[in-house]
C-alpha cells in the first residue's frame, strides 16, 4: 500500500472507510508547475487518451514517485491492507518503456514517498512508522524514526523541510534537515490524513484517507476543509499547474480540485476495471498514486490489478497513463 501490531488499530479504522494510501511527485516538478502557472493561465489542461504502461507488478499499491528522467517509483504496501499477505518490502523502478527492475528491498509496508532537489527517494514505512532516504544508486538509511505514526505521504517544501502524514496519529509532522521530527498540524479535519502536497505559496493540501475529505493548510499551520471527493475514500494528490488531482479510490476515478474548491471529474467512468480509452469511458481499479511527468506530457497512476473483489486486496499492481493535453 507488513503492518505490525501498533498499526492494526490503524487499519481496524480505515477498512470502515474502505482505505488507500498516499504519495506525492517531487518536489521540484511542483515547482516547475508553479512556474508554469503565469504562462498557461489562458490554457486548460485536459485528459487525452488513458492506456496501460505495466500490469501485474509484484507487489501491492504505495507509494509513487518519478524521476528527471521519466523513471517511476513504485513502493510495494504489501498485498493486502490488513497485513495478512505478502510483500511490504520493495520499491520497483520502471522505465519510461515499462521495464521494473528492484530498487530497494528494506521496507515494513512502503507507503508514500518524494524526491528531494539532489535525487535522493524519501520513502515511508507505515509498518515500521520510519522514513527511509535512498540514494539515486538504491542505498538507503533511516532518515526519521520519532515523532512519527504511521507515516504515509510525503512533500518538500520550497525550503527543504519534509512534511509528513501521520495516518496513526491524524496529525502532519515537518523535519528539518538532520531528521527531527515537529508537529505541525493536529485537527479533528485530519481522518488518517494520507496524501500530500504543497502549493506555490507554501500552502499544504492533505486528502485524508478514512472519507473523501481534501483539506488545506495555511503556512502556520491552520487546517480548513476545501472540498470532498466522491467515494469516502481519498488516495493521492498532487498539485500541478494552478489545481489540485486527487485520486477517488473507491470511486475510481481522478478529480481535478481548483484552489477554490471547485471540483470536477478530469478522467475515469467510475466503474472499477482496466478499460483503455477515452478519459471519460476509461476505468480504474481503486487507483492510488499519481504523478506527472517532467515533460509534462503524461500523469501515471498506480492502481490494484484485480478489477473486482476485496478492497482489501492490494496486489499484484498495475501502471496507467493518462495523456495530458491543453485546450
Amino acid at each position: 500500500m507488513c503492518p505490525i501490531t501498533n498499526t492494526r488499530r490503524f487499519v481496524t479504522a480505515a477498512l470502515l472507510a474502505i482505505a488507500a494510501m498516499s504519495v506525492d511527485s517531487p518536489a521540484r516538478h511542483a515547482a516547475m508547475a508553479s512556474d508554469e502557472d503565469t504562462s498557461s493561465s489562458t490554457r486548460r489542461l485536459v485528459a487525452g487518451q488513458v492506456t496501460t504502461l505495466l500490469d501485474n507488478i509484484d507487489g501491492g499499491a504505495g507509494g509513487l514517485s518519478i524521476d528527471s528522467q521519466g523513471n517511476l517509483y513504485t513502493a510495494d504496501f504489501g498485498w493486502r491492507l490488513d497485513g495478512r499477505g505478502k510483500g511490504g518490502h520493495q520499491i520497483f523502478r520502471i522505465s519510461p518503456e515499462g521495464q521494473s527492475t528492484r530498487f530497494f528491498a528494506e521496507l515494513r509496508g512502503g507507503s508514500g514517498n518524494t524526491f528531494d532537489a539532489l535525487g535522493n527517494l524519501y520513502q515511508s514505512s507505515i509498518g515500521g512508522s520510519f522514513i527511509t532516504r535512498i540514494t539515486p544508486e538504491g542505498k538507503g538509511t533511516v532518515f526519521c524514526n520519532s515523532g512519527l505514526k504511521s507515516p504515509v505521504g510525503l512533500t518538500f517544501n520550497s525550503k527543504g523541510d519534509l512534511f509528513a502524514c501521520n495516518c496513526g496519529g491524524n496529525s502532519i509532522c515537518i523535519i528539518n534537515a538532520e531528521g527531527k521530527s515537529e508537529l505541525f498540524c493536529s485537527s479533528p479535519l485530519l481522518k488518517c490524513p494520507n496524501g500530500i502536497t504543497v502549493g506555490p505559496d507554501g500552502t499544504i493540501y492533505v486528502c485524508n484517507f478514512s472519507n473523501g475529505d481534501v483539506i488545506r493548510i495555511s503556512t502556520n499551520g491552520k487546517a480548513e476543509r476545501l472540498a470532498t471527493i466522491p467515494g469516502n475514500n481519498n488516495g493521492h494528490l498532487i498539485y500541478y499547474q494552478g489545481a489540485l488531482y486527487v485520486l477517488a479510490r473507491t470511486d475510481c476515478r481522478v478529480y481535478r480540485v481548483m484552489l477554490t474548491g471547485e471540483t470536477s471529474v478530469f478522467a475515469g467512468s467510475g466503474q472499477r476495471g482496466k478499460r483503455d480509452g477515452a478519459p471519460m469511458t476509461s476505468e480504474f481499479s481503486l487507483p492510488n498514486s499519481l504523478v506527472v511527468s517532467p515533460d509534462g506530457k503524461s500523469m501515471y497512476v498506480n492502481e490494484t490489478s484485480p478489477i473486482a473483489g476485496d478492497h482489501r486486496i492490494l496486489g499484484p499492481t498495475r501502471i496507467r497513463r493518462i495523456e495530458l493535453l491543453t485546450e
